[in-house]
């Protein structure tokens, strides 16, 4: 798989020459669309729209403070890095990379109780 284009607003805060003169070298496209205009980057804003409303379901589900809020949109992130994706023909990003299947054992249900052992 081949990043075919990069597209961005503008910012220097993503942007510089070396990255411009590098990726211009890899032959991928530099696509620049008009600052603070959100709208113009469909793929990103569908992503942090699914983030937010899938942090916000887990929240309530499980009744936790909204201080929480954070930590629900970064789990919710890491599940979606490891979920299968339709571009890639149902496999995970890193089954595509790797070659090999992700254990994803560790994967614990957001809000659950936690027990904390004190020594000493």
């Amino acid at each position: 798989m081949q990043l075919r284009a990069f597209r961005y607003d503008r910012g220097r805060e993503f942007i510089n020459k070396e990255l411009q003169d590098w990726l211009t070298s890899q032959g991928i496209e530099l696509q620049m669309i008009a600052p603070y205009s959100p709208s113009q980057n469909g793929a990103t804003e569908h992503l942090n729209r699914m983030l937010i409303e899938l942090a916000r379901a887990m929240m309530i589900a499980q009744d936790v403070p909204p201080y929480l809020w954070e930590y629900a949109v970064q789990h919710t992130m890491y599940i979606c890095e490891r979920a299968p994706a339709a571009a890639l023909a149902g496999k995970t990003p890193y089954e595509t990379w790797y070659g090999a299947k992700l254990d994803v054992t560790h994967l614990r249900e957001f809000g659950g109780p936690v027990y904390i052992l004190l020594q000493g």
